[in-house]
């Protein structure tokens, strides 16, 4: 999981269980908030009636033939009463109190406050609907649950914004530095550009690493390059003289035998040397690939290579490949050489009078499955893992083979992005399949 997504998810759970919690202790709150809100204001409707008093006098609102008086709002929802008392302590307080009111029982939040006007005392009451202050609390409930929900929602896409937008030096980083350093003549080293410390300084870190890689690998690349001149030099120097050893008419036919043989090790030693070196030189991608390669002339040439062997061991060689396919940016003389060993392995190990097909076919998606089958021994299951080894001949008892054809297969397929697969059966034959991937969308073809 991306780190940005754990930041969002953790940002998105802790608010859900603060909203949890808040959901919990939101009636609590809502109920003492709307008991704070009604007691202020009867107590503000206090004062103004008291004013009202003091302006107008009691006689506004008792008469001489009255000793109270009393007023309900239509919905019953508040009321203010007045009436004579005689005198007794002070009462200055608020309370929950049940009225009859027109044979129905309503529960009111009253304040009661005693006062003397005129030589007299006074009880004023007033009071408000305990079912308006509930619905004045639902009312604020549903409000804040909402405001809570909207602020969680937007502070998550918040969230997920500013984190995509704090790590994009660090996917920047890992698809330049990571992700797309392919082989290190190729690496990029433009800084990337970020306020964030730590990621300037993994950054920073990143460029010495690939600075001391890409060096390693340029002595490597001289080393081997160096080496393998300096084996061959020597080696073309054997042969010469060799060369010049069976040109002496004096030598012996026994010695001539060994001279031959000498020279048969120095070119199995040359062979060995230059396919090693083919493998570094694919390794180190030192091959450019800018070519388009339609593969219905290359398979054509290498049949028309092999042809000797064919007529030589009694094989027949089929191809079809309808439609064809081209591929893009690769190198012509790399992919002559994949299908030439594979061709040529089907030869050697092919039964005399056998068969090879050589056949094409387009897959799903644009891509492309190249197949060459033989109907020769086939090749042990046991066999099968360690078929792309270096040096491993298998069962194989040919004194001409060195085990490292198939490993130049495989290097070769890997450089131009190309599955391998070999499937076998012993005593019935042996396919291998090349996958070529579709071309990228909007790839253009090479100048």
């Amino acid at each position: 999981m991306k780190l940005s997504t754990k930041f969002s998810l953790f940002n998105a759970v802790s608010r859900v269980v603060i909203l949890l919690v808040l959901a919990g202790a939101l009636p609590l709150a809502m109920s003492h908030l709307a008991r704070l809100a009604t007691d202020q204001r009867l107590a503000q409707k206090k004062e103004k009636v008291l004013r009202l008093l003091r302006r107008n006098g009691i006689s506004a609102f008792i008469t001489a033939e009255q000793s109270s008086y009393g007023s309900y709002n239509l919905l019953k929802e508040e009321f203010i009463s007045l009436e004579a008392i005689p005198p007794g302590p002070g009462i200055n307080e608020i309370e929950d109190s049940k009225r009859a009111v027109e044979d129905e029982i309503v529960e009111y939040r009253v304040l009661s406050y005693a006062f003397a006007q005129d030589g007299q005392n006074y009880l004023l009451e007033i009071g408000r609907s305990t079912g308006s202050i509930g619905e004045t609390e639902r009312n604020f409930r549903h409000y804040a649950l909402y405001m809570l929900l909207v602020a969680v929602a937007l502070t998550t896409l918040a969230d997920v914004a500013f984190f995509r937008y704090l790590l994009e030096p660090f996917y920047t980083i890992i698809r330049q530095r990571l992700k797309n350093a392919h082989h290190p003549a190729a690496f990029n080293f433009a800084p990337i550009k970020t306020s964030t410390d730590d990621f300037r300084y993994l950054d920073e870190s990143l460029r010495e690493m690939m600075t001391t890689i890409q060096a390693s690998f340029t002595k490597e690349r001289k080393f081997i390059a160096d080496a393998s001149h300096e084996l061959l030099t020597p080696l073309a120097a054997l042969q010469y003289r060799f060369d010049n050893m069976l040109a002496d008419e004096s030598l012996s036919d026994e010695n001539q035998l060994r001279v031959v043989d000498s020279q048969r090790t120095v070119h199995r030693l040359r062979t060995i040397i230059r396919s090693l070196l083919m493998i570094s030189k694919i390794e180190n991608d030192q091959f450019a690939r800018a070519e388009t390669v339609p593969l219905a002339p290359l398979v054509a040439e290498v049949c028309d290579e092999v042809q000797d062997r064919l007529a030589v061991l009694g094989l027949t060689l089929h191809q079809d490949l309808t439609p064809d396919f081209t591929v893009l940016h690769g190198n012509r003389s790399l992919l002559f050489t994949l299908l030439y060993n594979l061709v040529s392995n089907a030869i050697k190990y092919n039964r005399a009078g056998g068969r090879i097909d050589v056949r094409g076919r387009p897959t799903p998606g644009g891509g492309y499955v190249l197949e060459v089958r033989d109907t020769g021994v086939g090749i042990a299951r046991e066999q099968l893992p360690r078929l792309f080894l270096r040096f491993d001949k298998g069962a194989t008892a040919d004194p001409d083979s060195y085990g490292l054809g198939l490993s130049i297969a495989r290097t070769i397929a890997d450089l131009h992005g190309i599955s391998l697969e070999v499937n076998s059966i012993e005593g019935l034959g042996t396919s291998f399949l090349l996958g070529f991937p579709a071309p990228a969308p909007g790839l253009a073809e090479p100048l």
